[in-house]
């Protein structure tokens, strides 16, 4: 019964130990639940929980993957555009919650987002084509609301890269549309 109990206690020690690291709950509450169960005695430099590693190869492989097969959808099926566009924005929502998973585990989901963001620009841009059949100021529009889009996401989750991206687009689209 005791051992049963202290695999319990074990079990239970260690994962305050990952609230603690990943920041759950407050180093306080941790440090006064790590004091309760182990009876004061404290936890050794042994038990400490090992820090987790950065999961860059999977958001590199799924962000590489969903702008492969979106590419693929856009120009190389004849799919409707309504099937074009459920099958992008789901690539573009599955990025968007393994991005926020990823920041809720205190990762950094910019390639992720980044991602995300490419598609939502080739499958505006490719419906922009489809609905006013080539009109290049309607894909001013499209350039312009996707680069402000990035900036207003950029300013809100203070993501300076976004911020900087949609700049620099919305600029570069400005100059083109002069030239």
């Amino acid at each position: 019964m005791t051992r049963i109990k202290d695999s319990k206690t074990e079990t239970i020690i260690h994962e305050i130990l990952l609230w603690k690291q990943t920041k759950m709950l407050p180093e306080q509450y941790c440090d006064f639940l790590l004091a309760l169960y182990t009876e004061g005695a404290g936890i050794n430099a042994s038990q400490t929980a090992e820090p987790q590693k950065k999961p860059f190869l999977k958001e590199f492989l799924i962000s590489i993957s969903s702008i492969v097969i979106s590419l693929f959808v856009i120009y190389f099926t004849e799919l409707s555009i309504v099937l074009q566009t459920a099958i992008l924005a789901s690539f573009v929502g599955l990025l968007m919650g393994v991005g926020i998973y990823y920041t809720k585990k205190q990762f950094s989901p910019l390639l992720l987002y980044t991602s995300a963001a490419c598609i939502l620009l080739l499958s505006s841009i490719k419906i922009t084509g489809e609905i006013f059949e080539e009109n290049t100021s309607q894909l001013y529009i499209t350039l312009f609301l996707n680069c402000f889009i990035w900036i207003g996401a950029g300013v809100k989750w203070k993501m300076n890269y976004f911020t900087l991206a949609g700049c620099v687009g919305a600029f570069l689209v400005g100059i083109y549309i002069l030239l």
